[in-house]
């Protein structure tokens, strides 16, 4: 009985010390506060300009979504749901920017495939992610999930930086409060 309890006391301590930790922002990523890195990024196929993060300054606030990889389960279910929620963060006036280093054709091929609306970007050579510390060049899956939301200033009102899937029912929630603030 006595090796329970204290098993019981070592978990009540060490579970809040571990969410804090996967709710603390990661050491080398922007924070809350702070202007969003730009990164330009160019257009898949031929032809077209490049865009840049700060095109969406004064027009739209940005939701950045770094993720694994097109076509792991995940990611599957997170672009499935946007898709069909996507009418939610339109009204929020919210564009949804995908980031994978995922080439653009397999990009394409999963935006066709889970029915998104958003817009994707290729950063094959991790130049975002390391930006925004979600890079994980050691990883099978080069980048890490992480968000970012981006008001139309241009500075990050929320964060997530937990590694962890945040299912669109739960992510609007958290989009629409910090837009609020």
């Amino acid at each position: 009985m006595r090796k329970i309890s204290a098993l019981a006391l070592a978990l009540a301590l060490a579970v809040p010390m571990l969410a804090q930790q996967l709710a603390a922002p990661a050491a080398n990523s922007p924070k809350v506060g702070e202007m969003a890195p730009d990164f330009q990024v160019k257009p898949g196929g031929r032809g077209g300009a490049a865009v840049s993060l700060k095109d969406f300054q004064g027009k739209q606030n940005v939701l950045i979504e770094f993720f694994p990889g097109a076509f792991t389960p995940g990611c599957t279910q997170e672009f499935t749901d946007n898709g069909k929620e996507f009418d939610k963060y339109t009204a929020l006036n919210v564009a949804i920017l995908g980031i994978s280093a995922d080439l653009p054709g397999a990009q394409t091929q999963f935006k066709t495939a889970v029915g998104a609306k958003n817009d994707f970007v290729s950063d094959r050579d991790l130049s975002i992610a390391t930006k925004y510390g979600s890079q994980n060049p050691t990883s099978p899956q080069p980048m890490k999930r992480f968000y970012f939301l981006i008001d139309q200033s241009g500075k990050i009102v929320w964060e997530d930086t937990s590694n962890r899937l945040i299912l669109t029912d739960q992510l609007l929630p958290l989009v629409t409060a910090a837009l609020k603030k």
